[in-house]
């Protein structure tokens, strides 16, 4: 929180205008929110805050951090990405798995995220915890305004660091998804997929989608 504003109280004494200076009062919802995420957090605190809770949370380096909830577009794209991967595990030999936010996925230690997507292949499914996942093979975020530079910067280079091999940054209001692959620590990007197109994953064989599906209702 930043530091408190002051509320300013002008009182008439005959003549003469005297300014008081009143200190802001804190409302207990402020007072618990400055509670959460000033302290720094042990993963055992944080998954027992996360589980008790009925908003997003997730623990940078210790921190508490509370993602905006999302709207009907957001989720409508999540689920249709969910679902089409989830179609794609199925039809493999060893099913993968297919998970997606809230669900806390640990990058390393203290710091967990809730990707909007996330994918295991079958010869990763012990990362997929009941509490906390670990380090996916595929992850997708779906933009929007208040999230998008914590998407497009920090959290891109956490994944990069993390060694998850594809990112998908997918872009609901200008209906463009955005893929990346791992070149060593880093994300090389491999193009901008529009309407019309399909897109084909760089890391999963054999699974693609038309980028349309994701907007459908």
């Amino acid at each position: 929180m930043g530091r408190s504003r002051q509320r300013w109280l002008q009182k008439e004494q005959g003549s003469a205008m005297k300014v008081v200076a009143y200190p802001e009062v804190k409302t207990p919802e402020q007072i618990l929110y400055e509670w959460l995420t000033e302290r720094v957090w042990e993963e055992d605190l944080y998954l027992e805050l996360a589980n008790r809770g009925s908003v997003y949370v997730e623990l940078d380096d210790g921190r508490i951090v509370f993602p905006m909830m999302p709207t009907v577009l957001h989720q409508t794209v999540v689920l249709n990405l969910a679902a089409a991967l989830r179609a794609y595990a199925r039809s493999l030999p060893e099913p993968g798995r297919v998970v997606i936010a809230p669900t806390p996925v640990r990058l390393w230690p203290l710091k967990i995220r809730e990707p909007d997507v996330a994918f295991y292949r079958a010869e990763h499914l012990d990362r997929v915890g009941e509490q906390v996942s670990g380090v996916p093979d595929f992850v997708a975020e779906v933009l929007s305004p208040s999230t998008l530079a914590l998407d497009t910067g920090q959290k891109m280079m956490e994944y990069a660091l993390a060694g998850i091999p594809e990112h998908w940054l997918v872009d609901p209001d200008r209906r463009i998804v955005v893929v990346y692959v791992l070149e060593g620590t880093g994300y090389h990007l491999i193009g901008e997929y529009r309407s019309g197109e399909q897109i084909w994953a760089q890391t999963l064989p054999g699974f693609s989608l038309e980028v349309d599906e994701l907007w459908e209702p």
